[in-house]
């Protein structure tokens, strides 16, 4: 299967919804986005940057999709909950 993590994701989304984990949800979502964007060296956001193309544009979003996901997932439930001992 070609498009499981896709998939998988599309899948997950409503339980995420429903036990209001979105936050932490998107978190992971944004850093395995981050991940694979350095990995491809393309990054998306309105157009498809590529770093060769523009080097600059590239390490700034890529490291604002970083800065984004390590930040909600800090401030999220799960891991809030986990810190503090709940």
């Amino acid at each position: 299967m070609k498009y499981w993590k896709s998939i998988l994701a599309l899948v997950i989304m409503p339980f995420a919804f429903y036990y209001d984990l979105i936050t932490f949800y998107f978190a992971v979502v944004f850093l395995i986005w981050s991940v694979q964007g350095i990995k491809n060296k393309t990054a998306i956001f309105l157009d498809h940057i590529h770093r060769d193309d523009n080097p600059i544009l590239f390490w700034l979003i890529s490291i604002a999709w970083l800065v984004l996901s390590i930040v909600s997932l800090a401030f999220s439930e799960p891991v809030i909950n986990w810190y503090y001992g709940y």
